[in-house]
């Protein structure tokens, strides 16, 4: 923040010189300064309040003795706990068994193996003509042969 300060002869003073006075001179006059708001009068302190006398310390209380029938329902409780995580473990278990079972069963029922089969340049295309007569991929009517010569054995 910064302050500006207005030259000594463009100052205004709105006190009347007395008459008899000689004026001063323009150049010495200082901006008028800034005035403070007096400082707010301080409530009186409140008396400090004696200090109570510290309580005697209390003798501990006997352990409270459960009785049979709040130990047994403690107990059902965290017995019927136990048996709910149990049954979600369970739930668990049961499920991964059955992805498992999934997934064998289509390993099983897959059972097929990827095999590469090279032919001469000169019978692709004679294999291509057979395919496209049939509306057939070249790899389906390979597999269909394949399978026709095999079941012919």
């Amino acid at each position: 923040m910064t302050t500006e300060t207005k030259p000594a002869a463009a100052v205004e003073t709105t006190e009347a010189a007395p008459a008899t006075a000689t004026p001063a001179p323009a150049a010495k006059a200082k901006p008028a300064a800034k005035t403070k708001p007096a400082p707010k009068a301080k409530a009186e302190p409140k008396p400090k309040a004696e200090p109570k006398p510290k309580a005697e310390p209390k003798a501990k209380a006997a352990p409270k003795v459960k009785t049979e029938a709040e130990i047994a329902a403690a107990a059902a409780a965290a017995s019927a706990k136990v048996e709910k995580q149990a049954e979600k473990l369970a739930e668990k278990v049961a499920k991964k068994k059955d992805k498992k079972d999934k997934k064998d069963k289509k390993k099983a029922k897959k059972n097929k193996e990827a095999v590469i089969i090279r032919f001469d340049d000169e019978q692709i295309p004679q294999v291509d003509a057979r395919a496209e007569a049939l509306g057939l991929s070249r790899a389906a009517w390979v597999r269909m042969v394949v399978a026709q010569a095999l079941a012919k054995s």
